[in-house]
Formats: structure tokens, C-alpha cells, sequence
């Protein structure tokens, strides 16, 4: 999918990893019906996934989105495959923490284990079916972790490909190619401070079309309890998040500026 060439402003607001605790369900929904957010992807190995269903099948304005996911990366929290996956598992039978190893993480990481292909394409096909049995509007897939599956090995792009073509969805429009709007630095968390960064991107925006990709919550013990080595602030870092989303200084420039928020589904009928 390529920026348009228009001279309009349009920009995919996501918000991703519903279904993965009942502070992700509720900061999404909130960034949705509060804020600026307009597509939610729901992971459905998850255990707040039925949650996510009851909250957002009530909410037929907003698009959702099937986040495919083959790994479990928090310490105290783990998911695991919807299907027998033995090569996509640790010893426990969860999903491994990283797809690819990242410098200073020695977690294992899926690229490093025996992974076979049938195992993966078992796993997305009941995650596409029980997403479309839970949330009948889907429109699109995502990848958890990654920007898409292909970068991990160009055979899950085909594969991806096949099975979007298969149930009558879309594929995530960042993973084929719309440039992904940073909206703030990583660092600090401060909310205010990401407010004023986001709202001064957004008078930078270029035409054509751009997608912001955030993972918003709400306070929770179970939020607090999240993380690992080297992201051990998650809860700080997601409330965050909730807050740019929802804040009115955010809103009035996104207005002023003339942006178009769209979401996945949006996108996709052009």
C-alpha cells in the first residue's frame, strides 16, 4: 500500500494488544471513544480476549483488528498457542518470549528455535478463525512484536497473504508500507511532555497517509505487574499513552491542522 499523493493529511491511528489484560480492553476502548484512536487489534491467545469481544462488539464505530501474535513477551504473564505448536513453544508450552533477539535481551527468541512453517500457519488460521467467530466486523490482521511477519522470514508474508485472501480481510496497512508517524520519543513518560511533542509532529505532518501505533491503559495491579528487563515501566508507559490519545490539546490540533483520523478499515476502501 503506498502514501497517497493527494494533498490531504490522513492519519491511521492504532491502537494495538486488546485481549491482553483488562487494562489494555478499557485504555483502548477509551482511546477510541474518548480520543483519537479508531482501529483496536485484539490478540486472541489471550485471556482478557473474551473481555474485549463483550466490550468492543458493543462499539460498532470502531474497526478491530486480528493482532497475529506467536510470542508471550512479558516475565509474570504468559500466553500460549491456540493449536498443538511444539516448535513454537519453550518447555512449558508457552509462546517464546522475542521473534528476533535484540542486543542486551537473552531471552530466547523464536528465530533461534527449530520453528517450522506449519506450525505457524496452523496457529494464524485458528487465531483468523476464532477472531472472526468473536468479532464477525473484522476487518484487517496485524503482527504483535513486529512490523510484519515477512520481516521475520518472507514465507509468512505469502502465507499471510493467502489466509487474508482465504477469511476476507485486509492486511495491516503498516505492514505494507504506510510510514509509521512517531508521535513522541520513547522517553521521558511524562504525559504532558508526550502531549506537547505529539501535538507539534502533528503541524509537521506530510500529506498523504501515515499510521501511529500506541498501546494505551488503564491503571491496574495487573498493569503494574507487567514488564521485563529494560521496559520494567510499563504501567507509567501505557497510562501515558491513554492520556495523548485522549487529551484535548491533541484533539484541537488534529482539527485546526485539517487531519483526517482514519482507521485500518478506512484506509483500505480508498
Amino acid at each position: 500500500m503506498q502514501n497517497d499523493v493527494t494533498d490531504k493529511r490522513r492519519l491511521i491511528v492504532r491502537v494495538d494488544d486488546a485481549g491482553s489484560s483488562w487494562a489494555a480492553n478499557m485504555g483502548c476502548l477509551r482511546a477510541c471513544t474518548d480520543g483519537i484512536a479508531r482501529s483496536v487489534e485484539v490478540m486472541m491467545p489471550c485471556t482478557w480476549t473474551q473481555h474485549a469481544a463483550m466490550v468492543f462488539n458493543a462499539h460498532t464505530e470502531i474497526d478491530i483488528g486480528i493482532h497475529l501474535t506467536l510470542t508471550s513477551e512479558w516475565d509474570a504473564v504468559k500466553w500460549r498457542p491456540l493449536t498443538p505448536a511444539p516448535s513454537l513453544t519453550d518447555a512449558h508450552g508457552q509462546f517464546l518470549p522475542q521473534l528476533l533477539a535484540r542486543d542486551g535481551d537473552n531471552r530466547p527468541a523464536l528465530q533461534h528455535h527449530p520453528w517450522d512453517i506449519a506450525d505457524v500457519e496452523a496457529e494464524f488460521r485458528a487465531q483468523i478463525v476464532l477472531g472472526k467467530t468473536m468479532f464477525a466486523e473484522a476487518t484487517h490482521v496485524s503482527a504483535h512484536m513486529i512490523r510484519h511477519f515477512a520481516d521475520f522470514d518472507p514465507r509468512l508474508g505469502v502465507l499471510i497473504a493467502a489466509l487474508c485472501a482465504e477469511f476476507g480481510l485486509r492486511d495491516d496497512p503498516f505492514g505494507q508500507g504506510v510510514p509509521r508517524f512517531a508521535g513522541y520519543p520513547p522517553q521521558p513518560r511524562d504525559a504532558a511532555q508526550r502531549t506537547t511533542a505529539f501535538v507539534a509532529q502533528l503541524a509537521g505532518l506530510t500529506p498523504g497517509t501515515h499510521i501511529f501505533i500506541d498501546h494505551p491503559a488503564v491503571p491496574s495491579q495487573d498493569l503494574a505487574a507487567l514488564g521485563h528487563t529494560g521496559y520494567e515501566d510499563v504501567m507509567e508507559d501505557r497510562i501515558s499513552c491513554l492520556h495523548v490519545l485522549t487529551d484535548d490539546a491533541v484533539k484541537q490540533a488534529v482539527a485546526d491542522l485539517g487531519i483526517d483520523v482514519i482507521s485500518c478499515a478506512d484506509a483500505a476502501a480508498d
